[in-house]
């Protein structure tokens, strides 16, 4: 910076005043859009404050609901858990009916065997008591 520079700077200070004096219109201009544009966005954001308190609620009701279905969840596994147990048993004793029908079906078929043919008038035991008394009718 020269002496003359230095000797100028206050006159140039009203020039730079007249300058930023003359850019005030337009920043008035541009303030007006910016204070149009927030009062726009005011509008629109007074249900939020109406919203939230309902966010709040549906959070608390969710949870609750959360909290009742984990323990109907328990339940229903415990329910599961027991069912399990008793078809553990049923097959146990349907097992056990299978082996005594199998026995049942032997014996009915060892006695089938040893009825008289229909078809012969002796039979096995017919036969057993003509040897044990000698005579055959």
């Amino acid at each position: 910076m020269s002496a003359l520079d230095g000797l100028l700077a206050p006159l140039r200070l009203p020039e730079r005043v007249i300058k930023a004096l003359e850019s005030l219109p337009d920043a008035a201009a541009d303030l007006r859009a910016i204070r149009s544009e927030l009062s726009q966005v005011r509008e629109q954001t007074k249900p939020l404050a109406e919203l939230l308190p309902a966010l709040e609620r549906l959070e608390q009701n969710l949870g609750a609901h959360l909290d009742s279905l984990q323990e109907t969840v328990r339940a229903l596994e415990g329910n599961e858990s027991h069912l399990n147990k008793t078809v553990r048993e049923l097959v146990r004793e349907l097992s056990g009916m299978h082996e005594t029908l199998g026995s049942l079906q032997d014996d009915v078929q060892s006695v089938t065997d040893r009825l008289p043919d229909p078809a012969e008038k002796r039979g096995p035991m017919q036969a057993a008591k003509d040897v044990l008394t000698g005579g055959a009718d």
